[in-house]
């Protein structure tokens, strides 16, 4: 069985080549209103960063906290800008999963939702949809760049677990 902390190892993987590839594009390309989920791409990858802080924010406080929306024209003027948000980040989510014990997969997180019903999940199904959220927007920021003409990075699991084990 794949363990949930390898899924997150992947997503930044294919995080960081994305930002890499994205540094390439000219700006204005990637803050284009694209009329996607999020409008441009640099505000999709901003986003998919807001979920990643978000969930496990609240998953480490066990509430459900307030989502912190950036002002992503003020707070995203450059690569730089969102490179170091997604340093941040991952960091933030490295030390929350380093702290998880086994058990604390199987404990149920609970929420009131935007309808008044409760939702109850296991914490790994949390984090599971952290890493479908990811995996969903990469896949639409992947298509942008197709429609732009840009060559967005090739990030296969398999591809990674080969370049991954040559590293270590």
């Amino acid at each position: 069985m794949v363990e949930i902390r390898a899924l997150f190892e992947y997503n930044w993987y294919c995080r960081d080549k994305f930002l890499d590839a994205m540094a390439k594009l000219p700006w204005e390309k990637l803050v284009e209103n694209r009329e996607a989920s999020f409008n441009s791409i640099r505000n999709i990858f901003i986003h998919s960063l807001e979920a990643e802080q978000a969930w496990l924010r609240r998953l480490a406080l066990d509430k459900m906290e307030v989502w912190q929306s950036h002002d992503y024209e003020r707070n995203f003027k450059d690569i730089e800008a969102m490179r170091k948000y997604m340093v941040e980040v991952e960091a933030e989510s490295r030390t929350y999963l380093e702290k998880l014990e086994p058990g604390d997969l199987n404990k149920i997180f609970s929420w009131l939702g935007k309808d008044k019903t409760t939702n109850s999940f296991r914490v790994e199904d949390v984090l599971m949809h952290v890493v479908e959220e990811e995996i969903h927007h990469r896949g639409e920021i992947l298509c942008l760049m197709w429609q732009i003409n840009a060559t967005p990075p090739y990030t296969s699991y398999t591809g990674y677990l080969a370049e991954t084990k040559e590293k270590k």
